[in-house]
């Protein structure tokens, strides 16, 4: 919570800027808006399909986005005159804001292991209350984006700096977790996928 009003506090002074500065520079102003309309767009989007379980493909593609949308944003707060349109767009970005910050915090992609053509296995790290890092089956769809197959959480496995695979066929896949053995003395860690129906 102390968070979040500190944060809220830094977007009231941002808010302030403008009408520090005696200056108008429309031009600029317009400019910024409409990076931060397509950011707040896209960055939506990546919500919306996260929800679903389909991402971008790429290890910083998500984090750019993210990173993108609340950079042009501050941008936006800093610079537009204070109107009833900006008010409301505060209102509209202020969650999104939020959601930005813990996307950049607590979602983060630590790497992406090739289990064959389609399916690659991807690390991440998702907030402080994690037992270990999260593993993701995934499957590359229309070219940009990876569907999640498998999501587990269960695992209690940190620095994770390799993956090796050991069998893949139809019935099952086997693979060996290289970590730093925090939470578990096992290193290399077996880690075996059932498919069912999965791939």
């Amino acid at each position: 919570m102390t968070f979040v009003l500190i944060f809220f506090g830094i977007l009231i002074g941002l808010n302030l800027i403008p009408g520090l500065i005696k200056k108008e520079y429309p031009k600029t102003e317009k400019i910024i808006t409409r990076i931060v309309f397509y950011a707040t767009i896209i960055f939506l989007i990546l919500i919306l399909l996260s929800f679903f379980g389909i991402r971008f493909k790429g290890l910083y593609t998500n984090t750019i986005i993210g990173l993108t949308f609340l950079i042009s944003s501050l941008f936006y707060f800093a610079t537009k005159k204070n109107t009833r349109n900006k008010i409301k767009s505060i209102v509209i970005l202020f969650p999104l804001i939020l959601a930005g910050l813990y996307l950049q915090f607590f979602n983060q992609n630590l790497g992406t292991y090739k289990v064959n053509d389609e399916l690659n296995i991807n690390i991440s790290q998702e907030g402080f209350l994690a037992c270990g890092e999260i593993i993701r089956l995934t499957k590359s769809r229309l070219l940009i984006f990876e569907k999640e197959l498998i999501y587990d959480s269960n695992q209690c496995l940190r620095g994770i700096d390799r993956i090796e695979m050991i069998e893949f066929n139809d019935k099952r896949a086997e693979f060996l977790i290289y970590h730093n053995r925090e939470m578990d003395s096992e290193n290399p860690y077996p880690y075996e996928i059932e498919n069912k129906n999965v791939w």
